[in-house]
């Protein structure tokens, strides 16, 4: 029919070539044959066809799926790895395949009951994201060479050339500490304050595994003073001033325990901390609350222990001289860490110190520079005036929740951090979890660190003299 006709000559029209498209090569060699006549039209038509047939054959042989690099087919032989049955290993003696020797024995969360919350949140990494990771988490927990007791998805921390999926476990036999060097803040035992946990990291999921270093509290001072994003090579030296003491493995261990110190929370009343030890243990009786309260920081509280200015989580003093007596004499012979207090545990999110908005700070910046006397400031931003002042500060957690809707079942509450952006703590009911997904940089007002002071000259140059030296003394 003639539509037929119209649709082949419109296909013939798209489809392209090196010299337009297949209507318009065809439509010129009619024209040449028409023009030129040659007695075997046939075999002409034929050698002219030759090289469009050539070129059509020459893409079609074009392989449907692009080359893939080998990073790329290692991180597909992982997946397929995660989600296949576990290889068994062969005999070489006999070339049979040998029965496996066991699992490890281990507890985990419900990473898909986690998923779902996150998923009603419209936060975290995707349901899909999540299954891979569920595998991945099992194939950690029963790696015998590992022997964890316990296995957590902590989150996932973006890099500049590569990401980071990061793992949070407990050992059964915790490995001895090695003592720090005279003169220095003692390391955390392994199981105790920062280093509590072992983390362990892989770049994508179903790749080898990386067990992070214990940290130390110098390496988290030093990582307070700088900002400094992570490059995805565990090596790669830290660049930043102050110097970083240490690789990016390093410094990612000390995000990590600073953002655990600060996000990881719980629902007020599910743990109980003892007035003596403040050892937090879980309470014997809970009431959960409904998914709407649970997206107030009033109703959550911090699990992890405080991080304080030493880099510690437990206060560490040092001993005063016998000499001194008085109370007023010791307090005096402490330094501005010793003397810190810290917070009580357990405490909620909404003692959590707020963020400045960007006016504020505007102005504290544009008062440091007339202080230092550094040129001619120019003039802030007029700051939006409020009764309350509320316009201007940040809170430090921001209330999420699964629908506005009244009367709504099955309602998932939850709260964002805007100090450390990424992290997300959701519940419903006595189900709770927590979350990071972010670059691993806070949110806070930053100053760099000045440059030491310029050496000083020389009060007096040494005279030139044309004397030798003495000899040295015969033996």
């Amino acid at each position: 029919s003639q539509i037929a006709i119209e649709k082949s000559l419109q296909l013939l029209k798209e489809l392209r070539t090196t010299n337009g498209s297949v209507h318009e090569e065809i439509r010129q060699l009619l024209v040449k044959l028409l023009d030129e006549k040659p007695k075997d039209a046939y075999a002409s038509l034929e050698s002219l066809l030759g090289p469009i047939e050539a070129t059509f054959n020459a893409r079609e042989s074009l392989p449907l799926v692009p080359q893939t690099s080998s990073a790329s087919a290692a991180k597909t032989v992982a997946t397929l790895n995660v989600f296949g049955p576990p290889d068994s290993r062969i005999d070489p003696d006999t070339g049979e395949a040998m029965e496996p020797e066991g699992t490890n024995d281990y507890e985990c969360e419900d990473v898909e009951g986690d998923a779902e919350l996150f998923d009603a949140l419209g936060v975290g990494l995707g349901r899909r994201e999540m299954t891979t990771i569920a595998l991945t988490v099992k194939f950690l927990g029963e790696d015998l060479k590992r022997n964890v007791a316990t296995v957590r998805f902590f989150g996932k921390f973006f890099g500049i050339q590569g990401d980071y999926f990061v793992f949070e476990t407990t050992l059964k036999e915790n490995p001895e500490m090695p003592e720090a060097p005279e003169g220095q803040v003692p390391y955390e035992p392994y199981g105790e304050g920062a280093n509590a946990y072992v983390y362990y990291v892989c770049s994508y999921l179903g790749g080898p595994m990386t067990q992070l270093p214990y940290v130390l509290p110098s390496q988290i001072k030093a990582a307070r003073a700088v900002k400094h994003f992570l490059t995805g090579k565990l090596d790669a030296p830290v660049s930043s001033y102050p110097p970083f003491p240490g690789s990016e493995s390093n410094f990612l261990r000390c995000q990590i325990a600073r953002i655990a110190a600060s996000t990881i929370c719980c629902p007020v009343g599910l743990f109980e901390a003892d007035e003596e030890t403040n050892e937090v243990n879980k309470a014997e009786e809970f009431t959960p609350k409904s998914g709407r309260e649970m997206s107030l920081a009033i109703n959550w509280s911090h699990r992890y222990s405080h991080l304080k200015m030493q880099g510690r989580c437990e206060l560490y003093k040092r001993e005063p001289p016998e000499e001194l007596e008085e109370e007023a004499d010791i307090e005096k012979f402490y330094n501005e860490e010793e003397r810190e207090v810290p917070p009580p545990p357990l405490r909620t999110l909404d003692k959590d110190a707020p963020l400045y908005s960007q006016p504020i700070l505007a102005v504290r910046a544009a008062k440091a520079v007339k202080e230092a006397g550094i040129g001619k400031p120019l003039p802030p931003p007029p700051v939006p005036a409020t009764a309350s002042g509320a316009a201007n500060i940040l809170p430090a957690w921001t209330s999420l929740s699964s629908s506005t809707a009244p009367g709504f079942q099955g309602l998932v509450g939850g709260v964002r951090s805007n100090t450390w952006p990424g992290a997300v703590c959701a519940c419903r009911g006595t189900h709770f979890t927590n979350i990071y997904v972010g670059w691993g940089v806070k949110e806070e007002y930053y100053k760099p660190a000045p440059p030491p002071l310029v050496a000083p000259d020389f009060t007096e140059l040494p005279a030139e003299s044309n004397d030798l030296p003495p000899k040295p003394a015969a033996p």
